[in-house]
């Protein structure tokens, strides 16, 4: 019979601080075959996350300086409770985004954001899957520009600002955003500019709101360990509403994404499911990126006069008092100079989704070992001082000049995988904007909490979209 050795509470204590130490030290010990990639510094990035420092402020404080004092271009940074290779050059994320043997990396059913999207759409899939649904949204998209629905939605917008004033642009945008994606791609009017408080949206922001607690978002295994059954029952919640619309549109079929999916017969239930919420999500919310494309844009504008009145003489030039049509932007080069050079300076969509190669690969002549997670930095790559001089500064100009390079541009992502609506998402800024500029002149509030630089909201997700963003309108029509 053993002897019975008595244990005190600090001897426990101390050997469960032990266990703790060990366990924070083998989830953050860089892995022996990623010691030869600069590593940014662990306790600087935990500090950021932990502070709840947006990812744009964080790339410029610690990982670009980094980057640049080690003169590369690829690095190693702790993120989403791993360690993960990033690219911060546009040239080497598109070779990479580019080799055949990069497939993008399954994310783990720990966060909650991938329980909401799923894995069955075209964001998230690959192979075979992804031809069947690129293949899908090409055909779709290649249908006209919905240009007379953008102009609609501009004059709806217009009638919410009417003469002029204070206006809230950041929420506005994204209720534009919504209405935009929702009536074209998803063929159902959620009417969010006309009542922003509806149960649906409300529902939306609520289950986002919950999903994006930055502890989650920084280890997302703690889903395992203190999982959150209330976040995951609203989660599914929303998943089932939105499934309801879905069988709404099968019945009431339109001109739609939506509907031209359901024609197709090798498209399953999940694979609607799955596209139309991660459609939905790229359309609006703090999440929509075209919509803090064009909060930025407008922004700038504001704080840049003389590019503001530059840009609205040749819009007026170009259409007069006609409607939008596509052929006006064959003709509006500063117009397009503009919207590119905002959204480098403020890139909504900050990094790609993981890739994995199941082989070795070189990226800018280092070596990334097989099933390493690695992706290219897009806001990073924007404000790398190597290949965009002055990144801080605001330039359309700089994409007028015959020495600018297209390939460093990367906000749509790089290679065979780039946002399938992109130019859906240029479209809609295109109209919008046009239709401004000549209905209004605008600037900053001088009380503006982004009067000295532009400040993005938290995400867990890595986006970078201004919030609280005030702008005063004058009208210039009757």
């Amino acid at each position: 019979m053993l002897p019975h050795i008595p244990v005190t509470i600090p001897e426990v204590l101390g050997l469960l601080s032990v266990a703790l130490c060990l366990a924070v030290y083998r989830l953050l010990r860089v892995p022996s075959h990623l010691r030869h990639i600069p590593k940014v510094p662990i306790w600087a990035l935990l500090g950021s996350y932990f502070s709840g420092e947006v990812e744009d402020q964080r790339i410029k404080r610690i990982v670009l300086p980094f980057a640049k004092q080690k003169e590369t271009g690829v690095v190693l940074v702790f993120c989403l409770g791993d360690w993960m290779v990033q690219v911060v050059d546009p040239m080497l994320g598109r070779e990479l985004l580019e080799n055949p043997t990069v497939k993008k990396q399954r994310q783990s059913d720990d966060m909650l954001l991938w329980r909401l999207i799923g894995h069955n759409n075209i964001f998230m899939s690959d192979g075979e899957t992804w031809k069947r649904h690129s293949r899908v949204f090409r055909d779709a998209l290649r249908q006209a520009i919905p240009l007379e629905r953008f102009v609609s939605l501009s004059r709806t917008t217009f009638s919410i600002i009417g003469k002029g004033g204070r206006v809230r642009w950041s929420d506005l945008t994204h209720r534009y955003t919504l209405d935009a994606v929702a009536t074209t791609v998803i063929g159902y009017d959620f009417e969010a500019l006309d009542k922003p408080n509806g149960s649906f949206v409300q529902k939306y922001h609520d289950v986002m709101t919950a999903i994006s607690h930055p502890l989650y978002a920084v280890f997302p295994s703690l889903e395992r360990w203190l999982p959150r059954w209330g976040v995951r029952e609203m989660v599914d919640d929303f998943v089932q509403d939105f499934s309801k619309v879905l069988q709404e549109k099968r019945a009431n079929p339109g001109n739609d994404l939506i509907t031209y999916m359901f024609q197709d017969p090798e498209m399953t239930e999940a694979d609607y499911r799955d596209n139309s919420i991660v459609t939905f999500i790229g359309g609006h919310s703090k999440q929509d990126t075209t919509a803090g494309a064009l909060t930025t844009a407008v922004y700038l504008l504001a704080r840049h006069l003389d590019v503001q009145e530059k840009v609205r003489a040749e819009v007026l030039a170009v259409l007069g008092k006609e409607e939008p049509r596509l052929e006006h932007f064959t003709r509006t080069p500063y117009l397009d100079a503009v919207l590119r050079e905002s959204l480098r300076f403020n890139t909504p969509t900050a990094i790609t989704v993981p890739r994995i190669s199941e082989t070795a690969i070189y990226v800018g002549g280092t070596l990334v070992p097989p099933n390493t997670p690695i992706a290219l930095h897009l806001g990073a790559s924007h404000y790398n001082d190597a290949v965009w001089p002055n990144p801080g500064t605001f330039d359309p100009k700089r994409f007028l000049d015959a020495k600018y390079n297209p390939g460093n541009w990367v906000s749509f992502g790089a290679g065979p995988r780039r946002c399938p609506a992109r130019n859906f998402s240029l479209y809609e800024q295109r109209v919008l904007v046009s239709m401004l500029l000549r209905e209004y002149r605008w600037s900053l509030p001088e009380d503006s909490i982004h009067r000295d630089t532009l400040k993005n909201g938290f995400s867990a997700f890595a986006l970078s979209l201004p919030e609280n963003v005030d702008i005063d309108f004058v009208r210039t029509t009757i």
